[in-house]
């Protein structure tokens, strides 16, 4: 028994996609543990959750715009709302709705295979989600001169009027890709 949070997963013998993490976890630490296990070793190869249903929602992106949350675990995984969950399900019932979320396929390999690092990519789209009513390229300009953002938007094709909720996983390491270039 220990908080999940603090628990040092090595120490049990658990191998980078040898375990699945299969939980009812408390809703008020589901971004801490999503992070703790996705971005650092050693990862499961699957995690099965039950999550509050707004954030299963808005990890799946079911109303078609991303945030950093849906973003960040895609970065890692295949996430799925499986099912939802009532309130009556529960003693004493929560005043929520829960959700089951599953994401498959967890693993680090698209930063391996883009040779990015982690906190790079996440500097990224955390500037890039900074003030959620300006465009992404304005809000990347704290971290991106203008001459490097005008090139990365003409190269990838990118809308200059997007939102970062309506960028897409793939141009987010694309812009990663051009801000922080590759180490061969």
């Amino acid at each position: 028994y220990a908080d999940i949070l603090e628990t040092d997963r090595a120490s049990f013998g658990l191998k980078d996609g040898g375990y699945a993490l299969i939980a009812n976890i408390p809703y008020y630490i589901t971004g801490a543990i999503l992070e703790s296990f996705l971005e650092y070793e050693p990862r499961p190869n699957r995690m099965v959750l039950l999550v509050q249903k707004e954030v299963a929602q808005r990890i799946v992106a079911r109303d078609g715009k991303e945030s950093i949350l849906s973003v960040s675990v895609k970065a890692f995984g295949a996430p799925k709302l499986v099912d939802t969950v009532p309130p009556g399900a529960f003693t004493p019932p929560p005043t929520v709705d829960s959700a089951i979320l599953a994401i498959e396929n967890v693993s680090a390999a698209r930063f391996t295979a883009s040779n990015l690092k982690i906190r790079d990519f996440f500097d990224i789209v955390k500037a890039g989600f900074a003030h959620k009513r300006k465009f992404a390229k304005s809000n990347l300009s704290s971290v991106m001169t203008k001459d490097a953002l005008d090139a990365t938007w003409t190269k990838n094709s990118l809308n200059e009027k997007a939102r970062a909720e309506d960028m897409t996983l793939d141009q987010w390491f694309a812009i990663t890709a051009e801000k922080i270039p590759r180490t061969e």
